[in-house]
């Protein structure tokens, strides 16, 4: 089993090397720009008579509208990749199909708050130990049930240029969020506004990290694309 891994690790990092990604490094530049923009101004919104950490903490709030709506760009990639994969006759698409259902349920959870939910019912009945409630270990056990998927699905990942290491972004930001959320108690301006931006970024690059896989894929795929088209229809119709 371990040398079938380590096979088809070698395979992917082959398959990484032909990939085409034009652009992509000025894509990630304005997203994360526009991103940091983004936070900026939601830190200049403040309501009159409401904290500057108002869009931060507020359900209802700038950062949640958008890292929601960065969750469904991310499943939305995630189908488009599964789609031009299989368009162009690979068949090895299970890491796509649970992405797109995984970051379909964290768009979900952002918009219904269903770990606060599930946090509430828990911390009535246990207590949180060092943690700072329920909801903190709901969220950490999210990138733990994570990494064990990662490992699994590692070789279809080196398949592509950059959604490591975008990934790998992701995560750091995740860190971040998670030790800031964990361990700042009472909640402050600062430490409310760090922690939601550094979730804010870490959905960024999830969406991008699926992006760039369907960049890719579409830019490698469309030469062969055409060809294919070619000898399916010889006269042109």
């Amino acid at each position: 089993m371990i040398k079938s891994y380590k096979t088809r690790l070698r395979a992917a990092l082959l398959d990484r090397k032909r990939m085409e990604l034009p652009g992509i490094r000025v894509i990630i530049a304005c997203s994360t720009a526009f991103v940091l923009a983004y936070i900026v101004f939601a830190i200049l919104d403040a309501p009159r008579g409401k904290p500057l950490e108002h869009h931060f903490t507020s359900e209802r709030g700038w950062v949640t509208v958008l890292s929601a709506l960065l969750l469904s760009m991310a499943s939305a990639f995630s189908i488009s990749s599964l789609a031009t994969i299989l368009r162009t006759g690979d068949r090895r698409i299970a890491l796509f199909v649970v992405m797109a259902f995984g970051f379909a349920f964290l768009a979900l959870d952002e918009l219904m708050q269903f770990h606060e939910r599930l946090g509430a019912v828990i911390g009535s009945r246990h207590t949180s130990s060092i943690f700072r409630n329920w909801n903190d270990i709901i969220v950490i056990l999210y990138g733990v049930l994570a990494l064990p998927i990662l490992a699994v699905f590692l070789p279809s990942i080196m398949r592509y240029r950059m959604f490591l290491e975008l990934l790998g972004t992701a995560f750091l930001f995740y860190a971040i969020h998670t030790l800031i959320d964990s361990t700042q108690e009472p909640r402050t301006t600062v430490s409310a506004i760090c922690e939601e931006s550094a979730k804010l970024l870490c959905v960024l690059y999830l969406a991008l990290s699926v992006f760039s896989v369907f960049w890719g894929t579409l830019w490698s795929a469309a030469p062969s694309m055409k060809r294919k088209g070619r000898l399916d229809n010889p006269e042109g119709c």
